[in-house]
């Protein structure tokens, strides 16, 4: 079935790669000297949305080796603070962190048993907080400074714009994640010009006005589509006639499951690009599935805008789609597409019938409620080095045996102009913690550049 190479558009599916400039592989360090830069930093770092979340930095003395996040209304779902607190410590440790540095971003009756119940269990295991804040608006609260000339009651005002951070990481070719929609996504979407769609509809109209036997016709259908993704992986499938039939088959529900739970990280790129190609090319009453089937894929390929995107377009062309939905819901808590998998696959095979309820995904194993951020593209790679403030007495540490003051009143001595902390060295004058660009060395576990 498919075979025949005919493209009812004028431009490829998969869009050309922009160019963009090429940062010096060593360039001067970005520090951050202040709680203000951390907070203007963390979009460069962090793809999922800052508001009503809790976001902790995994160190290993000057290294980050993962970022953790919490959504709120994940967190407030799945855990109570006290299992929040410990599931994030058994995470860090897990990754075998020496600190962490804590931002929740949210109203303080929300934020804060999190953040306390995360302090208290991290005390309890010897890992020292550097710093633990909350943002609400543009003022944020430190959790470990109780000094009111450093940090008031009514909380200390910052400018992320105002910070060296933003300008800096421009210049070194940095962009923050998760903010607007990529020219990939809005490609990968935008309905396809010129007589494309026309061919597309005029061949749906044939297909549905084709007589078809009802005998195996689930089976057959089913085995076409998975025929048309194998044929994807080797070369594009564009015959209007084969897209329109794929939209037609994915209209019944157990074809397009049967397809849904075939979507893996290894097979996700290939069903954007046939998904992604459908969506463009079919009519808009046959979107839902395969813009659904979209989503999916992009979220195993922790595609998170395209997902959210994908989720738009389906609801949008059948409001209260069911997949459509669920998708949202899982995109909304946070949901490891992995867990989902899973359960996914086990429900469809023992024929419980309905739709599978993200929450119920759950079920297999104990929810931690966080999710490891493995650090996504970006033009060039980011590596963020910690160098520990000043000491207090023991007795009034805030956390843990050794632990610097809060960084907001740690000292913050500048090296001069033109030496101190290069290239990622560590030079005992300079305090402040930095992102800088160098060679990348991939890591498997967090995808964070160390090298």
């Amino acid at each position: 079935m498919p075979g025949q190479q005919h493209d009812p558009s004028s431009g490829s599916d998969d869009p050309a790669p922009t160019s963009s400039p090429t940062p010096d592989p060593t360039p001067a360090p970005l520090r951050l000297r202040t709680p203000t830069d951390l907070l203007a930093a963390l979009p460069y770092l962090v793809d999922r949305p800052l508001d009503d979340a809790v976001v902790a930095l995994v160190l290993r003395q000057d290294s980050v080796l993962g970022v953790l996040y919490g959504g709120l209304d994940h967190l407030d779902h799945v855990l109570t603070p006290d299992r929040s607190g410990r599931a994030a410590v058994d995470a860090a440790l897990a990754e075998d962190g020496s600190a962490l540095l804590v931002a929740g971003f949210g109203h303080s009756a929300r934020v804060t048993p999190h953040v306390r119940a995360l302090l208290s269990e991290a005390r309890a295991r010897g890992l020292p907080v550097l710093e633990a804040l909350r943002v609400t608006g543009d003022r944020f609260w430190s959790y470990l400074c109780h000094d009111p000339g450093c940090c008031p009651a009514e909380g200390r005002r910052f400018d992320a714009d105002a910070s060296p951070v933003p300008a800096g990481a421009v210049v070194r070719g940095l962009v923050p994640l998760g903010r607007t929609p990529s020219t990939r996504t809005g490609f990968l979407l935008e309905p396809a010009h010129g007589p494309a769609r026309a061919e597309a509809a005029e061949a749906v109209a044939a297909e549905e006005a084709a007589p078809h036997e009802e005998a195996g016709h689930v089976e057959r259908r089913t085995a076409e589509v998975l025929e048309a993704l194998a044929e994807e992986a080797l070369r594009r499938v564009t015959d209007p006639a084969v897209l329109a039939r794929l939209g037609v088959h994915l209209t019944r529900v157990r074809v397009r499951d049967a397809v849904w739970t075939r979507i893996t990280p290894e097979s996700a790129r290939i069903h954007v690009r046939l998904w992604s190609r459908l969506v463009r090319h079919l009519p808009d009453r046959l979107l839902p599935a395969p813009a659904a089937l979209l989503a999916v894929a992009a979220w195993q390929h922790d595609d998170l805008d395209l997902a959210r995107a994908a989720v738009d377009v389906a609801l949008e062309a059948e409001p209260g789609y069911a997949m459509a939905v669920l998708m949202a819901r899982a995109l909304k808590v946070g949901l490891p597409a992995d867990r989902w998998r899973g359960f996914l696959a086990a429900r469809v095979t023992d024929g419980d019938g309905g739709e599978p309820d993200p929450e119920r995904a759950h079920e297999p194993r104990r929810p931690s409620g966080w999710l490891r951020l493995a650090q996504p593209p970006t033009p060039a790679p980011c590596v963020i080095t910690f160098h520990r403030g000043g000491r207090r007495d023991a007795a009034a540490r805030p956390v843990g045996r050794n632990v610097p003051l809060p960084w907001c009143c740690a000292p913050r001595s500048a090296p001069p102009p033109d030496r101190g902390c290069r290239g990622g060295r560590h030079d005992q004058r300079c305090h402040a913690p930095r992102i800088s660009n160098r060679p990348r060395c991939q890591t498997a576990a967090t995808g964070f550049a160390t090298g």
